[in-house]
């Protein structure tokens, strides 16, 4: 590593604490490496594990090594070139280490061979700065899940210019599979147990193409209903596992568990075509013909004349929001604010809940001597909005986390719920703030009330529902790169005899003849839309079908 890089590190200590903050658990990365072939003679393996943490994914692999080399009458000084581990914490790095000598002392390694061995294993380095001249027959790992924010700057320009997949608010672990994916050897296989979303997010689509067209996406699992992590994250994971110059179908499964895992549901099998789009991971055929039909025919929401944006995040809603007269500031700087809990039947109604707005039309931080009363109650608050991580080396202390734009709220707009078991939108037509929990949709070409009908009525759902064999509790995520993906109709293009039969049906709240209008524009069957519809459905029509 280079000095500049780790003066950073050592700088950025919490940050690289972080790394090693999610570790899977033993049964989690036993079912994993249950789906890696590894090779008949194991001394033949040259594994590759970038983020070793705890070694979940090559201690188990010890008493096969040791075995096979005394039944090839092997020197174990030979185990010295199968497994490069890199760990980036210097501490954690160390007690690996000392796992392994213990571990490899049990199976009978003399222990001046056991630690010769291990310090060749554990490499006390950031992998993402390392240029290895070999290559690996196998990669296993789980990578670290730092979101792009929590990445120290200095580090995040340097993973930019280097990794082309680290591009678009990327999660670390994109660097990873990238960097990794360069490392392979012809024919090796490459598995990680990481988030989901890079077979659906933008910022995923390079690490999909390299995928489908450089060799087989040979298995994929949802471990999102396993605490897979020893703390708990909000991670969607998944597994994977990629071969490098191979052909063949994807085999896609989900497992459930805490004491035990299990697998859930049936294995389903897809093909991919060499391609960036996200992955369809949807166990229905029919949802797949769907979506890939829609993919065809029309364009991506925001191609159709919408914009999607999230909610404003203040760090600190108990100082932030309020009542107008428990906040006691000038009203100018009160915004109305709503968040998840104030859709209700697909309508958005306000609680009298206000957001303090400490940006002025330009988005700039006002003075705080402009307006006494309001600097008076932030700087009673002083210490809560310091105690922030984004606010505690700040000389503007007093700002929310995102800056506030009453202009764009003012419009009317869609809301949609981040994370529900189904779709939750409502439409705004009053102009009120939005909080982080929820995301914005404008249109400037499909009349609101259509929209809101037309996403309810199955198709936010079925997009969503076909990207991810499951989610976390049963629950899904509704963000931008989720909304994004969903393929609609421009309204312009739109024949005038289907929008008035679509008004019609709206109006009478007909919700058979609406599910019936849009499956012919998605060329599927209505019962196919009627199991993705919003949670309010039955606010859109009075003869509700059953679900």
């Amino acid at each position: 590593m280079e000095g500049k890089l780790e003066a950073q590190l050592e700088a950025e200590r919490p940050w690289q604490a972080d790394l090693c903050q999610f570790f899977t658990r033993d049964k989690v990365a036993e079912v994993c490496l249950s789906h890696v072939a590894f090779p008949e003679n194991i001394l033949t393996l040259r594994l590759l594990d970038p983020a070793a943490g705890q070694g979940a994914f090559f201690l188990p692999l010890l008493p096969r090594l040791v075995e096979a080399c005394r039944a090839q009458r092997k020197t174990f000084d030979l185990l010295k070139t199968v497994i490069c581990a890199y760990e980036v914490d210097r501490e954690v790095a160390t007690i690996l280490r000392t796992r392994c000598v213990a571990n490899l002392e049990e199976l009978g390694v003399p222990r001046a061979s056991a630690k010769a061995i291990a310090q060749a294993w554990v490499k006390n380095e950031d992998f993402l700065e390392t240029r290895p001249r070999k290559r690996f027959t196998h990669v296993v790992s789980n990578p670290p899940y730092i979101r792009w924010d929590a990445i120290p700057v200095a580090l995040r320009d340097v993973y930019k210019t280097r990794f082309k997949s680290f591009k678009q608010r990327a999660d670390l672990y994109v660097a990873f599979i990238e960097h990794a994916l360069g490392l392979l050897a012809p024919h090796g296989q490459l598995a990680f147990l990481c988030p989901g979303t890079w077979t659906r997010n933008v910022y995923g689509n390079a690490v999909r193409e390299s995928f489908t067209s450089q060799g087989q996406l040979k298995t994929i699992i949802d471990f999102s209903d396993v605490d897979s992590f020893e703390t708990s994250a909000d991670a969607y994971p998944h597994f994977f596992v990629f071969q490098k110059d191979a052909a063949g179908p994807t085999k896609i499964s989900s497992v459930i568990g805490s004491d035990k895992i299990e697998r859930s549901g049936n294995v389903i099998i897809r093909t991919f075509s060499p391609s960036a789009l996200p992955l369809l991971l949807t166990r229905d055929s029919a949802a797949q013909r769907a979506v890939e039909a829609a993919r065809r025919r029309f364009p991506k929401l925001e191609d159709a004349g919408c914009t999607i944006r999230v909610g404003s995040a203040t760090g600190c809603n108990s100082v932030f929001l309020g009542d107008a007269e428990d906040l006691g500031i000038e009203r100018s700087r009160l915004l109305p604010f709503v968040n998840a809990s104030s859709i209700h039947n697909g309508k958005v109604r306000w609680a009298g809940t206000q957001v303090v707005n400490v940006f002025d039309k330009d988005a700039k931080v006002v003075k705080l001597s402009k307006f006494p009363r309001m600097a008076a109650y932030l700087r009673k608050n002083k210490k809560s909005l310091q105690s922030r991580a984004k606010a505690s080396q700040s000389k503007i202390w007093w700002r929310t986390i995102d800056v506030l734009h009453p202009d764009w709220y003012a419009f009317p707009k869609l809301l949609v719920v981040d994370v529900s078991a189904e779709p939750v939108i409502g439409i705004d037509t009053a102009g009120y703030c939005a909080g982080s929990g929820v995301y914005q949709i404008k249109s400037d070409q499909w009349p609101l009330a259509d929209l809101l009908t037309f996403l309810s009525a199955g198709v936010l759902g079925l997009f969503v529902a076909s990207l991810s064999t499951g989610a976390k509790a049963g629950f899904h995520r509704f963000q931008k790169n989720q909304i994004a993906a969903v393929h609609i109709p421009r309204w312009t293009e739109l024949t005038s005899d289907w929008k008035k039969q679509f008004k019609l049906a709206r109006k009478e709240k007909d919700g058979r003849a609406l599910l019936n209008l849009i499956a012919g524009l998605y060329e599927c069957e209505a019962s196919l839309l009627e199991n993705h519809v919003a949670r309010d459905w039955n606010a859109f029509c009075s003869n509700r079908p059953r679900r």
